[in-house]
């Protein structure tokens, strides 16, 4: 699957150019509907070829040439693609990606200039991978969830040395008192023991910075207080992705942890958009603001590069279609991550048109001169 580098090298690369992109959804629970991608593709794809029989005959026989390319790609699928999902891109000139997809996507087709990416970037956030740590006092597994899979990465252990307590340069005796005053032996066990398990969480909050990177959820299970020890050890652009899983034991099964993965990124998915979408539209209320909502305005924010993180929803893709990749397109080449919102920061967005964003800087505030006065320098 490609990452966000790669789109948005693919959109450059394609930027101009009539390009048939081709989704397929390989999410199947009925075996009897194994190949039912087949017959919506061939829909999809027919209705474009139903919009184009009006146009110039060069145009309508470039799709027919591209349309061709991907069914061959396909035939490799006779049944179901094997993934969650699938997506390609195919100008007159060959294929220029094709691949499958870790998260679902809708089957269809579209025709237009420069690839639909819209389908793929709601893909490409669900895809995300997970980092899983469960800890205990004395070790930590962690695991990474990516594809629907969990697969163990690491075990980091708290190492403990405990010299056994001597007496007079010899082992006491059975049933020997150390006494009272000073350190007992089982203090200094204690000491030991949570010295080690220090350094392991400082080291687990470490590995888990290096695997989360910048887009990764992080969640952390096993026994309560040291789960919650190690969330407090993650830098605070971290804690922002990262969560606890009271549910998940510390003899978590492979298994268990994908199910729990899987749950817990789609709450920090959703938690995580809200929270952005929320700052985004209380931002934007007001001069000097750091924040964009509505069409209007995020588009200009967007003509002018000012647009850091575009926010687009579900409904607003479906119905402007065109100016979502619109949007899309300029925000690629602008240099501005675009987020796919869904859940309660969708319906939030959608509240006020269903674009947002969140700014780079913030333009200056309109200096208000009253008439007929004149200034010879500017006013801070």
């Amino acid at each position: 699957m490609s990452t966000y580098p790669d789109l948005m090298r693919l959109e450059r690369t394609l930027r101009g150019r009539t390009v048939l992109s081709v989704y397929v959804n390989g999410e199947v629970t009925d075996p009897a509907q194994r190949a039912r991608w087949q017959l919506d593709l061939r829909h999809s794809l027919d209705d474009i070829e139903s919009w184009l029989r009006d146009s110039p005959h060069a145009e309508r026989e470039a799709f027919a040439e591209c349309r061709g390319m991907a069914l061959e790609a396909l035939e490799e699928f006779p049944g179901a693609i094997g993934a969650p999902g699938w997506a390609g891109f195919v100008t007159v000139d060959g294929v220029h990606q094709m691949s499958r997809v870790p998260a679902p996507v809708p089957t269809m087709a579209a025709w237009s200039t420069g690839p639909f990416l819209s389908p793929y970037l709601r893909a490409l956030k669900e895809a995300r991978p997970v980092i899983v740590a469960v800890a205990d006092a004395r070790k930590a597994r962690l695991f990474r969830y990516a594809g629907r899979h969990a697969d163990l990465v690491e075990t980091l252990r708290a190492h403990v040395t405990v010299e056994p307590p001597s007496h007079m340069g010899r082992p006491s005796r059975r049933g020997f008192h150390t006494g009272t005053r000073g350190r007992t032996g089982a203090d200094e066990t204690q000491h030991e023991l949570l010295a080690g398990t220090e350094q392991m969480l400082a080291a687990l909050a470490r590995r888990i910075a290096v695997l989360a990177n910048v887009e990764g959820w992080i969640v952390v299970g096993g026994i309560p207080t040291v789960a919650r020890a190690a969330l407090e050890r993650l830098a605070p652009e971290l804690q922002a992705r990262a969560m606890q899983a009271p549910s998940l034991d510390v003899h978590a099964t492979v298994a268990e942890v994908a199910a729990c993965a899987r749950e817990a990124a789609s709450s920090l998915r959703n938690a995580y958009d809200l929270r952005c979408v929320e700052r985004a539209i209380q931002e934007s209320e007001g001069e000097g603001s750091r924040g964009v909502a509505g069409v209007v305005e995020t588009m200009r924010a967007l003509e002018e590069s000012r647009v850091q993180e575009l926010y687009l929803t579900l409904p607003y893709i479906l119905n402007h279609a065109a100016d979502a990749e619109a949007a899309i397109r300029l925000a690629f080449e602008r240099g501005a991550l675009v987020e796919h919102v869904s859940g309660e920061a969708a319906e939030r967005l959608d509240q006020v048109g269903g674009i947002g964003g969140r700014l780079r800087y913030v333009l200056p505030r309109t200096l208000e001169v009253p008439a007929g006065l004149w200034v010879s320098e500017p006013v801070l």
